[in-house]
């Protein structure tokens, strides 16, 4: 009954996230608050950037949706929102277009959004943060550990927050040669969905040495840890579980030379 609830407030907040009704063209400009949000490309390997739309851009979060979730004016518009104020970009690569989606094809549909989007963005010197949830939260490690083969910048931090399981996604995935960069990993003591396997599969995967902040969410009274607690951001303790470690790695990436 409480996932049900959930999922019902995860869609009324999405209805009413200001997004448009009908898909964007590429290149069409969409105001957000705080900034601009422009889709490139199309279908499952389409990638939206948002902007700041006053001040320097000093870092540039890639954020990987859940399943499903592929525009950014679901839930997570407000995160977004919060981001661009603090001086992020955000790229959004969708990895899905609801024609023939399959966890088998997300990396390599990520892959394209990604191309595309730093083509797209230009800033190059800016310093990368890769987040994530659910599914999401374990292609933010796909983009880790293939970036320098497919030519576009490594981020300097990674933050997954209830990843699926790796196996069930890259099979194949292989964080030898992830560097030691800072990684936050959240799992849910509630969460039915995914659990905590691939929580639990990624950071096995870290060679030894990597800077791990690796926590279980508990349950407490007005935070219940399943699987929906991230999307709903209203609740001010969900922000200060869930948004506090990205605002940090951010504030870090930001702080390191170019």
């Amino acid at each position: 009954m409480r996932l049900l609830l959930c999922a019902a407030l995860v869609l009324v907040l999405s209805a009413g996230c200001g997004g448009t009704s009908r898909p964007a063209a590429s290149g069409e400009v969409i105001s957000v608050a705080g900034g601009t949000a422009t889709p490139y490309g199309v279908g499952a390997g389409r990638v939206w950037i948002l902007l700041p739309r006053k001040g320097e851009i000093r870092s540039l979060v890639v954020y990987l949706h859940g399943w499903d979730a592929s525009l950014p004016f679901d839930w997570h518009q407000a995160w977004f929102e919060h981001l661009l104020h603090r001086g992020s970009a955000v790229m959004f690569p969708a990895y899905q277009d609801g024609v023939d989606d399959s966890f088998v094809v997300a990396p390599y549909d990520m892959h394209d959004g990604l191309v595309l989007g730093f083509r797209a963005l230009h800033r190059p010197d800016l310093p990368v943060v890769a987040a994530g949830f659910s599914v999401g939260g374990t292609l933010a490690f796909v983009y880790a550990a293939n970036a320098p083969d497919w030519g576009l910048p490594r981020p300097r931090a990674v933050y997954s927050i209830f990843p699926a399981d790796p196996y069930q996604i890259e099979p194949a995935l292989d964080l030898s040669g992830v560097p030691a960069i800072p990684v936050v990993l959240r799992a849910g003591d509630h969460d039915t969905v995914v659990g905590r396997d691939g929580a639990d599969t990624l950071a096995g995967m870290l060679r030894p040495g990597a800077h791990l902040d690796y926590r279980i969410i508990r349950s407490v009274k007005g935070a219940w840890a399943d699987h929906y607690l991230p999307t709903l951001v209203w609740n001010p303790e969900v922000r200060r579980l869930f948004w506090t470690p990205l605002d940090r790695l951010v504030r870090d990436a930001q702080r390191v030379p170019r």
